[in-house]
């Protein structure tokens, strides 16, 4: 067996919760942001973009919380409904006891940092001190420029089409 290995357990379809849960409330609650040219705001996870091997369900969820945001970034701009992703790393709450190593910041803390970057229009929001180191190189990087072109060509095909 190769080294690491012996751990590996596979349990079925990991808990996509988040995703589903994510989609089904916003659609069902989708006509009151586009009457308002609101705001959705999803929380996924940094585990989207660097998994936490202990955790591998959250992080495909998360991850996929957060490819389903971008989507919806795109498709709902010409509606005048902005989309945000939240983007945490580990902020104090039962779920992240015992992992001491890092600072992590209020509930409370974390939850103003959100509002404020939704007030800010902030489209990807890093609400504490792990998520904001890498912040920078994430709105400055490639990725997010590919996002917004692939956006851009969304937008600019036809309806219906």
């Amino acid at each position: 067996m190769a080294r690491g290995t012996e751990g590996i357990r596979c349990t079925g379809i990991p808990p996509f919760s988040d995703l589903f849960g994510t989609r089904d409330v916003t659609q069902a609650f989708l006509p009151l942001p586009a009457r308002s040219q609101g705001a959705l705001v999803n929380v996924a996870s940094l585990a989207a973009w660097a998994a936490v091997p202990a955790s591998v369900g959250y992080s495909i969820s998360k991850a996929a919380v957060f490819s389903l945001s971008q989507s919806w970034r795109a498709i709902l701009a010409g509606g005048g409904v902005s989309v945000h992703v939240v983007l945490p790393g580990p902020v104090d709450t039962d779920m992240t006891k015992g992992f001491d190593e890092v600072p992590k910041p209020s509930a409370e803390s974390a939850a103003r940092n959100i509002f404020d970057g939704v007030e800010k229009g902030e489209e990807d929001i890093f609400p504490d001190p792990v998520s904001e180191s890498v912040s920078e190189s994430w709105r400055s990087g490639a990725i997010k420029e590919l996002e917004h072109r692939y956006a851009a060509a969304y937008l600019a095909v036809p309806p219906g089409r």
